[in-house]
């Protein structure tokens, strides 16, 4: 019995609320109040964003693609110094996610630069290769640094 008393009550509630609804859309909207007007302006979104200036002799690409990224609602720019003494880094910027630089050491053969990373994780060493060709920087990661969400991307040299 109380289970059927609970239908019957929900089943009520439903009635009740579908006639109000109806009961309201049924009013004559010249008698509801209206709103004050106010011209509202859209909200700023310009924020601050960008690279500090390096700190010692470098060159630095700037990647070519910015993806988004949903969690993170704003492109996602990446750029490469890669400082005269061998060292380097990968450094992201975005107008909602903080600045991150990640480091290593690179040697530079002709036109083939090996990266040497600080970081890895569980699965292995991260790896990466760059590829010179006049003012582009190709870069492709390993296996590890791609399952870690590391995309493949050009870099063009800033001037």
């Amino acid at each position: 019995m109380t289970r059927r008393h609970n239908v019957f009550a929900t089943v009520g509630t439903a009635v009740a609320v579908s006639a109000a609804l109806l009961a309201g859309a049924c009013t004559d909207p010249a008698s509801l109040p209206t709103a004050p007007t106010t011209t509202a302006r859209p909200p700023a979104v310009d924020v601050p964003r960008g690279f500090p200036a390096i700190s010692r002799p470098g060159r630095i690409y700037v990647g070519v693609d910015s993806p988004s990224y949903p969690h993170q609602g704003s492109p996602l720019e990446s750029r490469y110094v890669l400082y005269d003494d061998g060292t380097f880094a990968l450094q992201y910027s975005s107008a909602n996610f903080p600045f991150v630089e990640l480091r290593g050491t690179y040697q530079e053969a002709d036109a083939l630069i090996t990266f040497e990373w600080e970081g890895s994780n569980i699965a292995g060493p991260w790896g990466a290769t760059g590829t010179l060709d006049g003012d582009s920087l190709s870069v492709r990661y390993n296996l590890v640094m791609q399952w870690t969400d590391f995309v493949d991307g050009v870099y063009i040299r800033e001037r």
